[in-house]
């Protein structure tokens, strides 16, 4: 069961909303958030993406320019190389075409999941070698490759790092000519929580701005990429990250690049029009494209960026659907394998605070998917394991807020072959009999409390339904777009009798909760996947079977919900009208 908090932050929300021309509950929001002055909130309202094209303070820009134009003067071959992820996938394509106009010959190469692993690496560094190639340009990886690419400049080729993830100095490539991270210690980029692929975009643009030529119709494309790879890699959506993709979200009805374009109109985004949010590209358009690295290979979407033709974007497009569809029967065959493991295992026992589950018919691709949807269910620090060969595992982890994962890690770094990652996320890699001894030691060491294993649901402000008018929707919406550092909005309303509760959906596994407020008006909440919930929760408390309480008047039975709730615009036939979406219930 989820706790509610809350929050009371002070301010002066009446004069604030009136200056800002807000509803009061959007002054509360961005309080919340931590946007608590006038200065702030205007600029957490503004929609300028000026700051996209800014690149002043990354460090050794000059170096890299004058590296790019050396190769362009003595006509030496390039290959970017990329990642197997959409913002390696986007920032790949955005060098490429950039590039490519620049004058440089270019090809590229995105590693193989499966068989190259993450990054470049010596193998890739050897082919180069083979093919001739002068300059390697990295993007999303390459800053802890320090093996690869010193043995790049060893043989001639010179490299060129651009990257945004967080710098291991003992990895950090010595030989490079140049490393563009905002991560680095010496950056003076005001806002260095950006993508792989906006990172590759600024660079494009400092390289174009020292030669005096502008990106011309280009710049709109590239950026478009961008602010895709900044929703997809889960960059925080604050300053120029939550401008752009306020900006991207208005243009994917009709974006400018052709294969987004075709893939946005192939899933029905396009259409959608106002209705277009972040969730589109988290839950459309980013596993699309991160897809084709899980079930082959990334090329397909990288073909998809950087091709113009109308009838081959079409089946490169059908074939991003089909290997997302069939990632998705994969993730949700291996999550109920995961379930069944973890409840068999812990039937007569307490589930750990951290969860190790090795399921040997997992697609190694989707791991980390599995470990987020399992972590969601159980409340716990997840890792999911996958044989790759005889005896040894690799996987996946994916943790909670209250829970640092590379730092348990690194006091288990004896038992493991390798591993990476932040505090959120990782990789690894062990000898299957050991993954016994890393679960026992991670949770020895955990010091996880009952509340740190406790999902915590964050309440805006209590408001009422009867508060709730399109206009105020409409106001909320102004906070959009919503992820990560800029959760979407919940609110709570308390004492609400149910009148009805009717199940939807195929299974019946959704419900419409039709519920009375003080005054006597009914309001309809629906509640998607909620029926197994209200139905424990009532059987808890109450002698109800399904049947009692389930698609039938039930005032009578005094049943009363605190409800947490995100309220939308319903637009049917140009008819506006407000709905409720349940984020979870209790018993008042």
């Amino acid at each position: 069961m989820k706790q509610w908090i809350l929050l009371r932050r002070s301010a002066d929300y009446k004069t604030l909303s009136e200056k800002l021309g807000v509803d009061p509950v959007v002054v509360r929001i961005m309080v919340n958030r931590g946007f608590d002055t006038l200065e702030k909130m205007e600029d957490y309202l503004s929609e300028g993406i000026e700051d996209s094209f800014s690149y002043k303070g990354l460090p050794d820009l000059d170096k890299a320019i004058d590296t790019l134009k050396y190769a362009k003067d003595n006509n030496l071959k390039c290959r970017i190389v990329g990642d197997y992820d959409a913002d390696g996938v986007c920032s790949t394509a955005i060098l490429l075409k950039g590039l490519t106009r620049f004058g440089l010959s270019c090809d590229y190469k995105i590693p193989n999941r499966i068989t190259d692993g993450y990054g470049i690496n010596e193998s890739i560094v050897d082919k180069a070698i083979e093919d001739g190639i002068g300059l390697i340009v990295t993007c999303d990886n390459g800053i802890s490759a320090r093996a690869a690419i010193d043995k790049a400049e060893d043989n001639n080729i010179i490299v060129v790092v651009t990257d945004h993830h967080t710098i291991t100095d003992s990895e950090v490539p010595t030989k490079a000519h140049a490393l563009v991270n905002p991560k680095r210690d010496v950056n003076t980029y005001p806002f260095p929580e950006i993508c792989g692929a906006q990172v590759s975009f600024k660079f494009l643009c400092a390289l174009y701005d020292s030669i005096g030529v502008s990106l011309d119709g280009l710049s709109s494309e590239l950026l478009e990429l961008a602010a895709i790879a900044t929703v997809t890699d889960v960059m925080p959506l604050i300053g120029e990250n939550r401008r752009l993709v306020k900006w991207i979200i208005k243009r994917l009805v009709n974006p400018e690049n052709k294969g987004l374009n075709k893939i946005c109109k192939s899933m029905g985004i396009s259409e959608k029009k106002d209705a277009i949010s972040a969730a589109d590209i988290s839950f459309g358009i980013g596993p699309c494209i991160n897809a084709a690295g899980r079930i082959d290979v990334a090329d397909y979407a990288l073909s998809l960026l950087c091709n113009d033709d109308d009838k081959e974007l079409g089946k490169i497009c059908d074939k991003l659907l089909e290997f997302n569809t069939e990632r998705k029967g994969l993730t949700e065959k291996a999550i109920n394998d995961a379930v069944t493991v973890i409840e068999e295992k812990y039937a007569d026992t307490k589930i750990p605070d951290i969860l190790l589950v090795n399921l040997p018919k997992c697609h190694v691709s989707i791991c980390g998917l599995v470990a987020s949807k399992v972590r969601e269910r159980y409340y716990r620090p997840t890792f999911i394991f996958t044989p790759v060969s005889d005896g040894m595992l690799t996987g996946s982890g994916r943790s909670t807020d209250e829970y640092n994962m590379i730092e348990g890690l690194q006091k288990c770094a004896d038992l493991l072959e390798k591993f990476g990652g932040h505090s959120a996320a990782c990789g690894l890699s062990l000898q299957e009999d050991n993954l016994g001894i890393l679960s026992d030691r991670l949770n020895a060491d955990s010091n996880l409390s009952e509340d740190d294993l406790t999902e915590k649901l964050r309440i805006d402000a209590d408001m009422p339904l009867s508060y709730v008018r399109v206009e105020t929707v409409k106001d909320i919406k102004k906070c959009e777009p919503f992820g990560k550092s800029n959760g979407k909005p919940v609110f709570a309303v308390k004492d609400m009798l149910l009148v009805r509760a009717d199940r939807k959906g195929d299974t019946g596994a959704h419900v419409f909760l039709s519920v009375k407020d003080s005054r006597g008006y009914v309001y309809t909440i629906k509640y998607w996947s909620g029926t197994e919930i209200l139905t424990n929760l009532i059987s808890e408390k109450y002698a109800y079977a399904p049947d009692d309480i389930y698609d039938k008047d039930i005032c009578n039975l005094d049943i009363r919900l605190s409800i947490s709730y995100y309220p939308e615009i319903n637009n049917f036939r140009n008819n506006e009208r407000v709905e409720f979406r349940a984020c979870d219930i209790k018993l008042s």
